[in-house]
């Protein structure tokens, strides 16, 4: 069983990159999030991975941090979500993102996730709240509903600008701790400050 790579990344795309271990090849699936964070190629490289092996097909996803290899995890453990659906969900919100919408129980945001229907939406936060209101504090996502809409609106326009997923969620998530009176707007003007130091 694989559970990490240690080698050069020969080639990268926002859905899977090929890392050379000792002159063999990996092909890994990844999140756009992960792809965010990789070297240039030719460069080294390490990702945690889940080793997939069913009775005709062995598939490697790799994930550049351990909070999104257990939130792919956890994913796939509940009921009618497979690796490729959980990956494709993880390519569309950052991991604390993720889990900020699922602990807030927003059963409409998450359905606006590809592949997530309502019905499905519910099931994951059923299913999942739980183990994630039990994670350390400091795993913990921003859990103030009154903040959710700002704190989405500011990230969608931050994405727009060019910023990647996990530049602004780090940023808004150290913003709403410190200032939790900010709106949208406000958001935005001192995320850009953050953003472009």
């Amino acid at each position: 069983m694989i559970v990490s790579l240690n080698g050069i990344l020969t080639d990268k795309t926002p859905s899977e990159v090929i890392i050379d271990v000792n002159g063999v090849g990996y092909l890994c699936f990844i999140s756009n999030n992960t792809y965010d964070s990789l070297p240039m190629r030719g460069n080294k490289v390490s990702l945690f991975i889940y080793h997939q092996i069913s009775e005709n097909n062995q598939s490697l996803y790799g994930f550049s941090d351990h909070i999104e290899k257990d939130m792919f995890l956890m994913l796939i453990g509940v009921s009618g979500i497979g690796p490729k659906t959980g990956i494709n969900l993880l390519s569309s919100v950052s991991a604390d993102e993720f889990k900020r919408r699922l602990v807030a129980g927003e059963v409409e945001l998450l359905s606006e996730l590809p592949g997530i229907g309502p019905k499905t939406a519910r099931r994951i936060i059923v299913e999942l709240k739980d183990k994630l209101i039990s994670c350390p504090s400091n795993d913990m996502p921003i859990e103030n509903s009154k903040n959710n809409q700002p704190y989405q609106d500011a990230s969608n326009a931050l994405k727009s600008l060019g910023f990647n997923h996990n530049e602004i969620n780090k940023c808004l998530a150290k913003l709403t701790n410190s200032h939790s009176d900010l709106d949208a707007q406000g958001m935005i003007r001192e995320g850009l400050k953050l953003l472009r130091k």
